[in-house]
């Protein structure tokens, strides 16, 4: 795993299923081989395979909900990630600093229980550190291209943010208790970030629409 250094480690080319079998003895019978890892999906001619989906899930380095199962979500952010990142094109973005990946690995360290927790977690899952880099140097060139190509989004209207503040009280500061023109002028932050990311899922779902990705069932 650890020469894996591929875009959010989506191992390039399409990889057969890994399977192990025990050596019987001549009196035993031979034993049913044993999935080791196989491959979940395709997306933009890169594979993603069952470890892949199990180690983001282990290092927490996509968000997913406290669904019983998260591996439907994770494969789904999975092949959703790597289409944003064959989007990019060479040399668009700045290339992100070590110590910025630094300080992004100190935050995955620390949802992990702290770098001890990591460093115990990582072999566990196949990953190395230089992985989980290399995952996190690829978030933040999705993040700086994404900011290019969607560097805003259109003012909420007057009935817009009223129905927000409305529908998220508890999101527009009332928490310490804040002035009307303070809840509007928080509720249209909120909401122009709603319709900035509404717009890059529309994008996104694009993408997946134009068939550059399936799943293996």
């Amino acid at each position: 795993m650890s020469q894996r250094r591929l875009l959010g480690f989506l191992v390039r080319g399409l990889v057969a299923c890994v399977s192990t079998t025990a050596v019987p003895t001549a009196a035993q019978a031979p034993a049913p081989a044993e999935l080791v890892d196989r491959v979940a999906a395709v997306a933009a001619n890169q594979v993603i395979l069952l470890s892949d989906v199990r180690a983001f899930v282990a290092l927490r380095l996509v968000a997913f909900s406290a669904a019983a199962d998260p591996f439907p979500e994770v494969l789904t952010a999975l092949i959703e990630r790597q289409l944003v990142l064959s989007q990019i094109p060479a040399n668009l973005v700045a290339a992100p600093s070590e110590q910025e990946i630094d300080e992004r690995l100190g935050v995955a360290a620390t949802r992990l229980g702290g770098a001890e927790a990591l460093d115990a977690l990582l072999p566990t899952v196949g990953f190395t550190r230089d992985d989980v880099r290399q995952v996190l140097r690829d978030d933040l060139r999705i993040e700086r291209y994404l900011a290019r190509r969607f560097p805003g989004a259109r003012q909420p209207t007057p009935e817009e943010v009223r129905l927000w503040i409305a529908e998220h009280p508890d999101a527009t500061g009332r928490n310490p208790p804040q002035t009307p023109e303070q809840a509007r002028e928080e509720a249209s932050r909120q909401l122009t970030a709603r319709l900035r990311q509404d717009s890059i899922d529309a994008w996104v779902a694009t993408l997946v629409d134009r068939g550059g990705a399936y799943r293996v069932p």
